[in-house]
């Protein structure tokens, strides 16, 4: 994205400033004086103003990939040209190659220039292919090692911190499952019986995670409810698990009416046979 600077009018620069031989700026030289000021440092570093024909801007870039990232800058370069007051201006053409001073229409003239400051480094040109990508990205991650001082306890690839980013996410990984493992097997346990099972676990993280959960057993029970086969055992399994979790009743005080109420009369027929049989399913899979 184009970073946002302070701009000044082109027309103030074309009669504010003048060449040695004192006669006023072409519409092309005073884009290249303002360019940086128009799209930024960075992309100034890759791109020059070439041309000016019938209303088309020229810009040179230093590869047909940042002519391919400006032609999406297009319309903004064009709306900030036309706000500093420039030449009209009906699109703008990208060419790829060697970066030059611009050339304008007649006699050259010695021009008077403020010294600039020294360029930073520029940033590499983009990867012309996904080999030469991951080779440069082998090469960043072996410097880094290289200069790291701190190990993943993991992995003991570089971190920043204990762990690095993929194991961080694994270990996340692995504890949201375990979670979602406690919920199931024992759906009736109380929020204090859990903290006290799972380390450092918040009581914010466990909502999350149940309702998600919640939402995921009621989907596939949907799916049971309106096809035409038979319930397995499993899915029987998870409507006894759901009733208790969503509930939040032990399983002896399951009773007929709160299967119904959860899961309504039709799901219940379909899953259990009989209104009823659900609380006997889930003491059965206690023992």
């Amino acid at each position: 994205m184009i970073k946002r600077t302070g701009f000044r009018p082109l027309q103030s620069l074309v009669a504010g400033w003048r060449p040695a031989d004192g006669t006023p700026l072409e519409p092309l030289e005073a884009i290249l004086l303002a360019w940086t000021g128009i799209v930024g440092g960075r992309v100034a570093q890759h791109s020059q103003p070439l041309e000016l024909h019938d209303g088309v801007l020229v810009v040179a870039t230093r590869s047909s990939a940042w002519s391919q990232q400006l032609q999406f800058l297009e319309p903004e370069i064009l709306a900030r040209l036309r706000a500093m007051g420039g030449p009209a201006l009906t699109g703008l053409r990208f060419r790829s190659g060697r970066l030059r001073p611009p050339k304008p229409a007649g006699a050259e003239r010695s021009v008077v220039r403020r010294p600039r400051p020294a360029a930073p480094e520029a940033p590499p040109e983009p990867a012309p292919d996904i080999e030469t990508a991951f080779a440069r990205a082998r090469s960043r991650i072996t410097r880094a090692g290289e200069n790291a001082r701190r190990r993943c306890g993991d992995c003991a690839a570089p971190a920043e911190g204990p762990l690095c980013a993929p194991c961080r996410g694994e270990r996340a990984r692995r504890r949201k499952v375990d979670l979602e493992r406690l919920f199931f097997n024992l759906p009736w346990l109380d929020v204090e019986s859990l903290v006290s099972l799972v380390p450092g676990l918040e009581p914010g993280e466990l909502e999350a995670i149940r309702r998600g959960l919640l939402q995921r057993w009621w989907l596939g029970l949907e799916r049971v409810r309106r096809g035409s086969r038979r319930a397995t055992d499993h899915e029987r399994r998870i409507a006894s698990s759901y009733v208790l979790l969503q509930s939040g009743l032990a399983p002896d005080d399951i009773t007929p009416a709160v299967v119904r109420n959860v899961l309504g009369p039709d799901l219940e027929a379909r899953l259990f046979g009989s209104p009823g049989s659900a609380p006997s399913a889930a003491k059965e899979d206690e023992r």
